[in-house]
């Protein structure tokens, strides 16, 4: 009887001190904030010195977008199968430049998975640019035209015509067509109708008159 009882409460002692233990803090024997699961705290044990840390995020070379891997997950079985299944909030430091794979390029920086690719987090405040110039042909009253908005501006970015001196032959990072959303800001209405544009770039428009030299189209490219 004395061992099923001590059986007992060494469980529910257990119990108790996981549940205790479902917060942590690092860095200080401050409690941790009620709302996080892991609260790091810089320079809270006075005793050490050499001022404040930060937090150091995995560093891993990424070889593209849709591929997860060198990054590993576990399947969740008992034998712990290492995969390279793409999971959903995953945070990494990507330190590799990559453009093997056309369309889902990488460039150093800090990445995130949304369950079906790596998103790259923008490097500045600014995460949208104009469409670089292009030509669209007037001179004729036509219906149902297309231009690949997304294919111009990459042929553009991937094939300079002029590049400073130390820069590389290309840009070194060009995003998906899926990693952008794109406005068209204004038009002239005099020149075009029933212009729309899908989430891969595709513009589609009418041309019924000829374009004047006021004549404009503005296009916008935004990062995700």
């Amino acid at each position: 009887m004395k061992k099923i009882l001590f059986s007992i409460v060494l469980i529910l002692t257990t119990v108790f001190f996981s549940n205790l233990n479902a917060q942590v803090t690092i860095g200080s024997n401050a409690e941790p904030n009620s709302g996080a699961v892991l609260d790091l705290i810089s320079g809270g044990d006075k005793l050490i010195s050499g001022g404040e840390k930060g937090l150091l995020m995995p560093r891993v070379a990424l070889t593209s977008t849709r591929v997860f891997g060198p990054v590993i997950s576990t399947d969740g079985t008992l034998n712990n199968v290492a995969n390279t299944k793409h999971t959903e909030g995953m945070t990494v430091y990507n330190t590799a430049t990559n453009n093997s794979d056309t369309g889902y390029e990488v460039s150093p920086g800090y990445y995130y998975n949304d369950g079906t690719k790596w998103v790259r987090l923008p490097s500045r405040y600014t995460n949208w640019f104009f469409m670089p110039s292009v030509s669209f042909n007037t001179s004729a009253i036509v219906t149902n035209q297309t231009k690949d908005l997304y294919a111009l501006y990459k042929a553009q970015f991937m094939t300079p015509a002029v590049k400073s001196t130390t820069a590389p032959a290309s840009l070194p990072y060009v995003p998906a067509a899926t990693d952008m959303y794109y406005y068209i800001t204004e038009f002239d209405t005099n020149v075009f109708e029933n212009v729309t544009v899908d989430d891969n770039g595709l513009m589609k428009y009418d041309v019924k008159a000829d374009a004047t030299d006021c004549s404009y189209i503005n296009i916008v490219f935004v990062l995700k």
